[in-house]
């Protein structure tokens, strides 16, 4: 679930797996990976599974103790208004990123995108109206083309999906994340980035106390 690339070794294929059960809730939270039992499940010695419970930590999906070894990240409501907040923040300065460009192509993107995200919505199909929802998002990262922002945003959008994703799982069937790409779209179509951006704003934040309540 949302990797650009396909696993190309032991510790990639176990870092992959464990990413998506954080992220889609298999693995709770505060839920302790304990290397024998991965060793179990995927047939591995512990070299790549140290390496990907190192990568994961990289990511901030999980934390680690010393002598109590990794755990799955859990979500104190203070810090869900943190990423919260800074995503909002760093997904409106990408939106004003776009000024001076040609946005023709990227606005054809974000319109197919909105078709895929209502077909998934009709279909009830939370897994890929949550991937396109992110896909959405991550096409105006790219398109606005600042490097260090892109970096930035990259570390924040990943330590909250598992919040993100629990958030739509509980919403659906709610159509309001769809509503919201729609209006920006329109907002960006019409060239009035300062719209598209505090709608944006508005878009993330008005998640914060639902997605605190998801978590409590």
């Amino acid at each position: 679930m949302l990797l650009p690339k396909l696993p190309t070794t032991i510790s990639d294929y176990i870092f992959t797996d464990l990413r998506e059960g954080i992220i889609n809730g298999t693995l709770k939270p505060n839920q302790t990976l304990r290397e024998e039992e991965i060793s179990l499940r995927f047939g591995s010695s512990r070299g790549p599974i140290r390496e990907s419970l190192r990568l994961l930590l990289q990511t901030g999906l999980v934390v680690h103790q010393p002598r109590k070894g990794f755990k799955v990240r859990d979500y104190t409501p203070m810090q869900i208004r943190q990423i919260y907040t800074l995503r909002a923040n760093l997904e409106g300065l990408v939106i004003m990123e776009l000024e001076n460009k040609e946005l023709g192509s990227l606005i054809k993107t974000l319109k197919e995108s909105n078709k895929r995200m209502e077909t998934s919505f009709k279909k009830n199909n939370i897994v890929d109206y949550f991937q396109e929802n992110i896909f959405f998002h991550q096409q105006i990262i790219d398109f606005a083309n600042n490097d260090i922002l892109k970096k930035t945003i990259a570390l924040v959008n990943e330590v909250s999906l598992p919040v993100r994703y629990q958030l739509m799982h509980h919403s659906l069937p709610s159509r309001r994340s769809l509503t919201y790409h729609e209006q920006i779209v329109n907002f960006i179509e019409q060239n009035n980035l300062l719209d598209a951006r505090i709608f944006t704003e508005k878009h993330v934040l008005e998640n914060i106390e639902k997605a605190s309540l998801v978590y409590s």
